[in-house]
């Protein structure tokens, strides 16, 4: 059964209560060797694939991890974080800082994507997205 947005009488592809399986931000504040963080339940999906970039003048200015949560799904591993199987990046070209990888997570039921700007001044996330691959 669909249940319709609240306020919203058309057709929607949103259920409430459903996984989400990708997401994007632009424009995000990050101060100087700030986090952003977003937290993703990935039951099931086996892939994460996800897409930085940010104002910058180096390549060491951006960190992309992945951390894993404890099967409890609260609370996150705190030595623990899932390596790339395939990644490009950080690179740098005309005032920003790109990076893109593809992680493998299966068996984990919620990751989180922590992304750091290590530059000394506050910067701009133009754009970062996420999206979850099944089977």
């Amino acid at each position: 059964m669909t249940t319709p947005v609240k306020g919203y009488a058309g057709a929607s592809e949103w259920l409430i209560g459903s996984q989400l399986d990708k997401g994007a931000q632009s424009a995000v504040a990050i101060g100087a060797s700030a986090f952003v963080t977003q937290d993703i339940v990935v039951n099931g999906d086996n892939e994460l694939s996800v897409g930085v970039q940010m104002t910058g003048a180096a390549t060491t200015d951006l960190a992309v991890t992945i951390i894993p949560f404890k099967s409890d799904g609260v609370t996150p591993m705190t030595a623990i974080t899932i390596p790339p199987t395939y990644s490009n990046g950080p690179t740098m070209g005309t005032g920003v800082v790109e990076f893109t990888a593809t992680y493998d997570i299966s068996g984990y039921t919620k990751v989180r994507v922590s992304t750091q700007n290590k530059n000394a001044g506050a910067q701009t996330i133009n754009n970062w997205w996420w999206q979850l691959a099944p089977n």
